[in-house]
């Protein structure tokens, strides 16, 4: 139980010690855009991870990303808010469309449920990218979006500074979702993922648990997005299409869906193998795409459980070892 009570300490405390000690190590812009990348995809990605630990994947999650990118982006430059309050008011924009796109995606399940948020994943993009170009775009992207700016006489314009500031945005996300998960919300999430008709029948309400679960990483995923928006200081409908929402799905599989720090593993080994392969980038979701099919062949449970798989198999090694030994000395 103590150990269980660790787990979450020790972890979120090595992300923290992480990110305070990059900045420290170097100031190269590049290695501070990468790890900002990190960051931003570790956001969305135990985002999405908390939608999945209900038994759903919601091909729509990269859309409320992108619907939190816009209305922040759109917030500042058009009604004249400040990036700070639009933060919060781009995650909630996203939080509240969440909130009847869920309901109806969730009477649903299994190839159903799948369908209807991939068709409003191509609704969204379709929208930003051919209606209302004068607003949002059109083909040509929003442009122009400004960066955060000042703060209590902080100004976030540079590479470090935005770099700080998605590092606690990060770090609140984290300490939030990894609560979560050890809490009762997270068990009873993992008996719905695991048997939903079994728990609802033991009293469990299936449905408004996977309507919370689908409305808080709806909200965080605008969140990444709002940054995303002031970060970038672009935004095209493609970066939230089908291609960047596999890419979160690889991210979080290949971490493993069945632990809270699947997506950390998952997110930091695949984002840095995406730079690694910026070369090959045409031919980058091929590689991913094999790179799952292995991991689902023979890493099932993901990254994360390799670790305890090794320990595992030693046990048994070790346990073969004394056991052939008597063998070899019986008359």
């Amino acid at each position: 139980m103590e150990r269980r009570a660790a787990a979450p300490v020790a972890g979120v405390g090595l992300i923290a010690l992480a990110a305070a000690t990059l900045p420290l190590i170097t100031r190269d812009s590049y290695y501070l855009d990468v790890a900002t990348t990190i960051l931003m995809n570790l956001t969305l990605t135990m985002s999405f991870r908390l939608q999945v630990s209900t038994g759903q994947i919601n091909m729509a999650h990269i859309s409320f990303m992108g619907i939190g990118a816009y209305a922040s982006a759109l917030l500042v430059t058009r009604v004249g808010l400040s990036f700070w309050a639009t933060l919060w008011l781009g995650a909630l924009v996203a939080a509240l469309l969440a909130v009847p796109i869920g309901s109806v995606a969730l009477r649903v399940s299994g190839p159903y449920y799948f369908l209807i948020t991939f068709a409003f994943s191509e609704v969204v993009r379709l929208f930003f990218n051919n209606f209302f170009e004068g607003l949002f775009g059109g083909p040509s992207g929003l442009v122009g979006i400004p960066k955060p700016g000042r703060l209590l006489g902080l100004v976030f314009d540079g590479k470090p500074a935005l770099y700080g500031l998605m590092a606690v945005l990060c770090l609140i996300v984290v300490v939030a979702l990894v609560r979560l998960d050890y809490s009762r919300f997270g068990l009873t999430a993992g008996a719905i993922r695991q048997a939903d008709l079994v728990a609802e029948t033991l009293g469990v309400n299936v449905f408004r648990y996977k309507l919370t679960a689908f409305v808080l990483g709806s909200f965080v995923a605008g969140l990444a997005g709002v940054f995303f928006a002031h970060f970038r200081q672009v935004l095209h409908s493609s970066d939230f299409g089908l291609e960047p929402m596999v890419l979160l799905v690889v991210f979080t599989v290949i971490g493993g869906t069945g632990s809270v720090w699947g997506p950390v593993i998952g997110t930091i080994v695949m984002t840095l193998a995406s730079e690694l392969l910026r070369e090959l980038h045409h031919y980058e979701i091929l590689v991913f795409g094999a790179v799952l099919i292995l991991t689902m062949l023979f890493a099932p449970e993901g990254l994360v459980a390799l670790s305890g798989a090794a320990r595992r198999r030693l046990r048994r090694l070790r346990g073969r070892a004394p056991a052939q030994a008597g063998a070899g000395l019986a008359p």
